[in-house]
């Protein structure tokens, strides 16, 4: 057997030297490649939520007042609220919910009121709850109104103009995709055109600009791609499901696939982060933007990950509290800046 010379020993050591060089030249370039891509958006910690840890809770906000409220614990179901003003910056008790505590109702506002129904309560005979109460923030005191139409959870809901909005959801035997209009002057709920996209549960709703947009959620655990404009005045929805030969398919697939999220309007962009895409958690969160049609990835979610949070939009700032992941259940609070540099000491 012919033995290697030290010339042929030291050739094979500078060969390999060189290849690990350009092998971790490459590895430092894919991560500076990587740092010049972070997405916009920065995550700040702000001030907790005043309750105790919970998930499933509801939001509606009156003029630069956040109420935040209801929802369960693992181990109970809550009727207490809580208001958030941005120019105090902290939270404040306000009259209890009067109704059965529950979770995964939903919530919207007209002028100076708030209201809130549906939802779900095991404790009960009949867990799906159809009742519907209006809150005033001048008294500070509730009032029962007339039921939804049907029981359920897991529904959405938003309000244009002097009317609010509610459809979708779960009765516990069904999926849904009826849609409601409530007419606060009458106590009154009026059928409207049913959602194009097909039965589901735990969507997001998002109004913005005097249109709604509703998206995500799932039917029987299959997740549906498709996103839709609800315009009041002709009563329609548009499909505004892009095809899926364009170039941010693939960021809206991303975005939608998931329930128990959380949406918000800004600055003419829709925009969705946190849920769940199956049993885990995501944190991913993407900017839609209706009048080009196109769908963007921003700085991710960066508190823990959850699903079912509420989030809200004040006065041009944007927060996100509450929530779980499996049995651990959330009471901070984030406020999200999607225009800003990323900041990872924030």
């Amino acid at each position: 057997m012919k033995k290697f010379s030290a010339n042929m020993n030291q050739t094979i050591g500078r060969l390999f030297f060189s290849i690990f060089l350009l092998v971790l030249s490459s590895s430092l370039v894919g991560c500076n490649d990587d740092d010049d891509d972070d997405d916009l958006g920065n995550w700040l910690d702000v001030v907790d939520f005043e309750g105790q840890r919970r998930a499933g809770s509801v939001s509606f906000i009156i003029g630069s007042t956040a109420f935040v409220g209801l929802g369960y614990d693992g181990d109970d179901y809550f009727t207490d609220m809580y208001s958030f003003n941005v120019d105090k910056g902290y939270w404040e008790d306000v009259k209890d919910f009067p109704g059965t505590p529950r979770e995964n109702a939903v919530a919207f506002s007209i002028g100076d009121k708030g209201y809130v129904g549906l939802g779900y309560n095991r404790d009960q005979d009949k867990e799906e709850l159809k009742d519907f109460w209006e809150y005033n923030s001048s008294t500070n005191t509730w009032r029962q109104l007339n039921d939804f139409p049907s029981a359920r959870y897991g529904a959405v809901a938003f309000s244009l103009g002097n009317n609010g909005y509610v459809g979708t959801g779960n009765d516990g035997d069904y999926y849904h995709s009826d849609f409601y209009k409530y007419l606060p002057d009458s106590d009154t709920w009026e059928e409207i055109r049913s959602y194009p996209g097909g039965k589901r549960e735990d969507a997001i709703a998002v109004s913005l600009d005097g249109k709604a947009y509703v998206f995500s959620g799932r039917n029987n655990g299959s997740y549906r791609f498709d996103i839709w404009e609800y315009t009041p005045e002709s009563n329609s929805w548009k499909d505004l499901t892009p095809d899926d030969d364009e170039d941010y398919y693939d960021d809206f697939t991303a975005a939608i696939q998931r329930h128990q999220a959380v949406g918000f309007g800004y600055q003419g962009r829709v925009f969705i982060t946190t849920g769940l895409n199956g049993s885990a958690t995501t944190n991913s969160t993407y900017e839609f933007t209706p009048s080009t049609g196109g769908w963007d990835k921003k700085t991710s979610f960066e508190a823990s990950g959850r699903n079912r949070a509420v989030c809200f939009v004040l006065s041009g700032r944007i927060f996100v509290t509450t929530g779980q992941n499996g049995s651990s259940y959330w009471d901070n609070m984030s406020e999200f800046r999607p225009d800003d540099e990323y900041d990872d000491e924030d």
